[in-house]
């Protein structure tokens, strides 16, 4: 279904996993529907999360009514849009030292949840898995998949825009008009201008930033803003996502994605959505966390950190102390006395399906619309051919078994030269920071070192500015870099500056703020 002329208009607020989901809910539903970004597509929390699609089997102790619908998603991402999901595969792991009681729990939790779970041999684990603890009491495999975050995302806009959605990236709503106590309009500026934009609706789906969006509806949400960093290492220390068989909390995931791991994530409650700075002690702690699941994890190398903010809801007359759940809410502001304008908050990247549709159903009810949600059924209008799963080794593969020795772009990744050539051609794109991303280039051990050069050079071939958004991207890099430079790291990394700033002549504004990394 597309967009029908005789249906509301509504503006959804936010360009995350979030807003592009419930963006392509309503216009599924018939909606006339525009989404605003006041950045790029998943600049936010949906690009700074540690990359996987879970099962659920977490919280399946914690919560497990969420961690049933987690894994709801879980497939149902997989089916619609698989050559954005690896399945790796789970491993949740009891160390000695953690809490023996924990793991019976937590098989109970997994099968109440529906989560399929087997418990393994820890011997036969620690054997497929040569770099984790030889301390392994007990194992069990779940479900577990990884994501490419921006993949996903521009494949949701590209099915918006398809279906006649309009997506407005880095424009900002700064107010909200109403007459009658009813939503009328917005005011959005972006490009250099300003206009009133009429609506019928308008959803807020801004994440972290939810709560000063709702500020314009003259509205409060009772939310607890919790930052979380990560570690990138160089290498694929594991083939499966291990978690710590424990109650959920910090320094416990390692998740292996495309040539890199990540390991995380710390916990720091904030006040600014936009609080991505990383300390040198969080560093630290993640090393030491790191250690009893990973031994020696200090003899590998670090590529950088960053950080991102998760958005909890804070359900009414909730004990302090307590860790927040992680569901999800849709709060109506009819009754704060603003018909037409709705919060969608919390959640995760993976519910980000169902979240939409209960969004949309909100926004059904609220027109009598009598159209359900169409979204767990609907594959996404893919760029990739054929249906197969997302593996990082595929191009690899391909040219050995093929012996299709092309030009190679990005050597990391394996990404050819041919597949931005068909980007910039089939798809109009001149933009370095969208082709890198829906390609993962610069994302492997040489953070862009080498392919960085090679593609500004085609994107500046094609009419786009590939120097600048080249400069930008190693700006944006070396912040996150610096934090985690030691030894053999810190001349790698004087390396890669090196080529950059004076191989290149790239130049870092002195605006840079080398605490935060955003790419």
């Amino acid at each position: 279904m597309t967009a029908r002329r005789d249906m509301p208009h509504v503006a959804v607020i936010g360009g995350g996993a979030t807003g592009c989901g419930v963006a392509r809910d309503l216009i599924l539903r018939g909606f006339i529907v525009t989404l605003i970004e006041t950045g790029d597509l998943g600049c936010g929390t949906s690009s700074r999360f540690h990359g996987m699609l879970q099962s659920g089997a977490r919280y399946a102790v914690s919560d497990t009514g969420y961690a049933a619908e987690c894994m709801r998603d879980r497939r149902a991402v997989a089916a619609l849009a698989p050559e954005t999901v690896e399945e790796t595969g789970g491993l949740f792991v009891a160390l000695e030292e953690d809490p023996a009681d924990y793991a019976d729990l937590f098989l109970a939790g997994c099968r109440a949840a529906d989560i399929p779970v087997t418990e393994l041999d820890p011997g036969r684990v620690m054997a497929d898995e040569p770099n984790i603890s030889r301390r392994v009491r007990r194992a069990f495999a779940v479900p577990d998949a990884t994501v490419q975050p921006w993949r996903l995302l521009n494949l949701l806009a590209d099915d918006i825009r398809s279906r006649g959605g309009t997506i407005l990236t880095r424009h900002r709503v700064t107010a909200v008009q109403r007459a009658g106590g009813r939503v009328v309009a917005l005011t959005v500026e972006g490009g250099g201008n300003s206009r009133n934009m009429p609506v019928d609706v308008v959803v807020n789906a801004a994440g972290p930033w939810a709560g000063e969006v709702a500020h314009m509806f003259e509205a409060g949400i009772d939310l607890e803003l919790t930052k979380g960093s990560i570690l990138v290492f160089g290498h694929r220390l594991v083939s499966r996502a291990v978690n710590r068989c424990r109650p959920p909390t910090s320094h416990d995931i390692m998740v292996p994605t495309g040539t890199v791991s990540l390991f995380g994530t710390t916990s720091q409650i904030v006040d600014d959505p936009g609080t991505t700075a990383v300390r040198p002690e969080e560093i630290q702690a993640l090393l030491d966390g790191a250690e009893p699941m990973v031994p020696g994890i200090r003899g590998y190398r670090v590529l950088r950190a960053w950080a991102g903010v998760r958005p909890l809801v804070k359900p009414a007359n909730w004990r302090p102390g307590n860790p927040l759940p992680r569901s999800h809410r849709v709060i109506d502001h009819t009754e704060g006395g603003l018909v037409g304008a709705i919060t969608i908050c919390g959640g995760s990247f993976t519910s980000h399906r169902s979240m939409a549709e209960d969004a949309g159903n909100h926004v059904c009810r609220h027109f009598g619309v009598n159209e359900p949600s169409r979204t767990a059924k609907t594959p996404l209008r893919t760029m990739a051919a054929g249906n197969e799963g997302w593996r990082p080794g595929a191009n690899y593969e391909h040219t050995e078994t093929g012996r299709s020795f092309v030009q190679l772009l990005c050597e990391c990744e394996n990404v050819p030269c041919s597949a931005v050539e068909a980007l910039v051609e089939g798809n109009d794109m001149r933009s370095l920071h969208d082709i890198r991303r829906r390609l993962r280039v610069g994302f492997g051990p040489c953070q862009g070192t080498f392919c960085g050069a090679r593609l500004a050079s085609m994107v500046a071939s094609a009419g786009g500015d590939g120097h600048e958004e080249l400069a930008r991207f190693w700006g944006e890099r070396l912040k996150g870099a610096t934090l985690a430079a030691y030894g053999t790291n810190a001349r790698q990394l004087i390396l890669s500056d090196l080529v950059h700033r004076e191989t290149l002549g790239i130049e870092l504004r002195d605006s840079v703020d080398t605490r935060q990394d955003r790419s």
